[in-house]
């Protein structure tokens, strides 16, 4: 029925468009504006809007809304990617730090062993030191007390010779330096002991 009153439409309003042509010449004004031209307007207005309606929903609008619905997933997929990798950079940061403590705490017992380390090497070497020392000291005594042992001795042996010699000079007689160092040991041997 539809089909019908179009068909009908479209065979008429060409005859009514020549009249209503024919009248607008004469009138000399708009065709637009002359009521007689309304019902053809509104017709193909009419069929405009159906033909760009079906245009429109049958293929741009989907094309719009698959754009549109193409872009939401890729934002949504883009705020995914950017929540997983803000999560692994936050784990990466985490385990950074984790081994950076850990770096800092070994380091301090290496340093804390080294310098225990240091400590005991020191005291080992002064003690070595020490002892090497004492022995040195008392080798250096025992040497000292020989050599003045044998100074005295020697300085003895000078003493009885220079007094025999000197009693031969004064008295004109001949000494024995035996007995000489008898008497100049017998004078210093009170002193040694009061000096010891």
């Amino acid at each position: 029925m539809i089909r019908q009153a179009l068909l009908t439409a479209l065979i008429l309003l060409p005859s009514a468009a020549i009249a209503a042509e024919d009248k607008a010449a004469a009138s000399g004004g708009l065709p637009q504006f002359d009521p007689t031209w309304f019902p053809s307007q509104l017709f193909w207005l009419a069929i405009a809007f159906g033909v760009m309606y079906l245009f429109f929903s049958r293929k741009t609008l989907p094309e719009i809304s698959s754009v549109i619905d193409n872009r939401r997933n890729h934002i949504q997929s883009d705020l995914e990617l950017a929540d997983k990798l803000t999560k692994e950079a936050e784990s990466v940061q985490e385990a950074y730090e984790g081994s950076l403590q850990s770096a800092r705490e070994e380091a301090s017992q290496v340093i804390v062993k080294t310098e225990e380390s240091m400590k005991e090497k020191a005291a080992q070497s002064f003690e070595s030191f020490r002892k090497k020392s004492e022995s040195d000291i008392q080798a250096t005594e025992t040497r000292l007390e020989k050599a003045k042992t044998e100074a005295l001795s020697d300085m003895t042996d000078i003493a009885a010779q220079v007094t025999s010699q000197a009693v031969e000079k004064i008295t004109g007689q001949k000494t024995d330096e035996a007995r000489a160092k008898s008497a100049i040991d017998a004078l210093t041997s009170p002193k040694q002991k009061k000096a010891a």
